[in-house]
């Protein structure tokens, strides 16, 4: 049940346009959203935590090192082993710290909507859904293969929440493969009207949000770590050092 709705919960936030506007970083922040500050050392934290927890999840392990490999693969230009569309895994295979990241930028990007649109799920509908679901293990398999530890089931549950609300509410969530995509568009179209207003910054040392709100490469170079000062762009992706 949720591995094609949690793929759609993350990848769906790199499908936003219109976005190129980063703020200063102030040193120790990893990334900032909104008023929200993501430290580094949350960031350190959640990767330190879910290292730990990645062998008691053999599935989510598994996903991680086919990822790995397939990463390894296309870098070599060699070709990636055969995988269905819908299989989780981490956004940088390479970088435990950037999935982890932008993980969490999803998590806050997808709270926001859904205080806009009145669709927060209180802690009761939270357990409700997962309880629902027979519990959280499947969230945790699928959550744990993407880079996130299970302390952070009920946010990851929540996102799922709102997106499930949101396709409903525009006519999504039935066979009717033209009603889903019109009702996908209709959700990204949240999703960056969000993201015009938090102004998400990111620091170098983990990537970048280029103009379209997809989250870069790591800067070419750095100069003072943690300045939070614009110092040039890189293609299209401006960077902070």
């Amino acid at each position: 049940m949720f591995r094609k709705s949690l793929k759609a919960a993350v990848c769906v936030l790199a499908a936003g346009t219109a976005l190129a506007a980063c703020g200063p970083l102030k040193p120790g922040a990893a990334a900032i959203v909104g008023h929200d500050r993501i430290t580094d050392a949350k960031l350190d934290s959640a990767v330190t935590q879910w290292s730990k927890e990645l062998p008691k999840y053999p599935e989510a392990q598994q996903l991680v090192q086919k990822a790995q490999a397939d990463a390894r693969a296309a870098a070599e230009g060699q070709p990636a082993s055969p995988s269905d569309p819908n299989e989780v895994k981490p956004f940088d295979p390479s970088s435990p710290q950037r999935s982890a990241l932008f993980l969490m930028i999803a998590i806050r990007s997808w709270d926001e909507v859904g205080r806009e649109k009145g669709l927060i799920p209180n802690p009761g509908q939270v357990d409700a859904f997962l309880a629902k679901a027979g519990g959280p293990a499947g969230l945790n398999t699928s959550m744990v293969a993407q880079g996130l530890p299970t302390s952070y089931s009920d946010d990851f549950a929540r996102t799922v929440m709102i997106q499930q609300a949101l396709l409903a509410r525009y006519g999504g969530g039935t066979a009717d493969q033209q009603a889903e995509q019109m009702a996908e568009q209709r959700m990204v179209g949240d999703l960056v009207g969000v993201q015009r207003k938090l102004r998400i910054s990111v620091n170098p040392r983990y990537g970048s949000f280029d103009k379209d709100m997809r989250f870069g490469s790591i800067c070419p170079r750095l100069s003072t770590p943690d300045s939070g000062t614009p110092d040039h762009t890189a293609g299209e992706v401006k960077c902070q050092v």
